[in-house]
């Protein structure tokens, strides 16, 4: 018990010792759990630091969380795979638990303070080491590499889609993916975020483009889809065309 404990300390940051210390010098606010001007929380005259690592992975893996179990419950209701319906909860929030850990472990091993996992996943398969070469060709490749990724994601599930007859609710998924490598090809270069409304535009067209192919792949009607695209396109754009504008102004004054 206590080896899980000190792991669990670990990851969020908990230093036991130094809560001690804190209790002998301050045995009044520190026990009763108050806030200290250092921004640490005492409770129980133990001190807790979370820092945004932790709290960007809490958040991502209570997202995470819940997609495993929509996929938990429909392969238990589908019959898919032989998971026992007490393992809806439990299973999701195991594997949920095991990534957490994971990534905040990793991040903090190698500093990583951009919590964008294409990023991570990059930085894992070494794709670092390209930034021994000049800016600008570590970047198009790095760009490259996400589209080819991207191609081959979309591929296989239409493949599967169209072989298998698979449950077009994994297309869910799949969008989320393709939509986290999308972003990073159009929005982000060098490692910096640039939203535009030429990027948007170009970001739009092509996740309309890849709608379109999923439709017309699938047999499904696309003149309802055209109809949609344009008209959220007609709405939308001259919003955030004005937006940016506003924006731009007031970082003008």
């Amino acid at each position: 018990m206590m080896p899980l404990m000190e792991t669990i300390r670990a990851y969020l940051g908990w230093c036991p010792a130094e809560g001690q210390i804190h209790r002998q010098m301050q045995p009044g606010p520190g026990m009763r759990g108050d806030t200290p001007h250092d921004g640490q929380r005492r409770i129980g005259g133990i001190s807790m630091k979370i820092d945004s690592i932790v709290k960007e992975e809490f958040w991502r893996s209570t997202a995470v969380f819940w997609i495993l179990v929509i996929i938990t419950a429909f392969v238990i209701t589908t019959g898919y795979l032989p998971i026992p319906a007490f393992l809806l909860f439990p299973l999701p929030l195991a594997i949920t638990v095991v990534v957490f850990c994971t990534v905040v472990w990793y991040r903090r091993k190698e500093h990583l303070t951009d919590p964008n996992p294409v990023s991570i996943l990059h930085h894992a398969l070494g794709s670092r080491n390209r930034e021994k070469k000049t800016k600008r060709r570590g970047t198009a490749i790095e760009k490259v590499f996400d589209a080819v990724l991207l191609a081959i994601i979309f591929l296989i599930y239409l493949y599967t889609s169209l072989a298998y007859s698979i449950s077009q609710i994994y297309w869910l998924p799949v969008l989320i993916v393709i939509s986290l490598f999308l972003t990073r090809i159009v929005f982000t270069d060098g490692g910096v975020q640039r939203v535009t409304v030429a990027r948007s535009v170009v970001f739009y067209l092509i996740v309309a483009m890849i709608f379109l192919l999923r439709y017309l792949a699938l047999g499904y009607p696309i003149v309802p889809l055209l109809q949609a695209i344009v008209l959220i396109g007609i709405v939308s754009f001259p919003i955030f065309y004005i937006w940016e504008r506003r924006r731009t102004l007031e970082g003008t004054d």
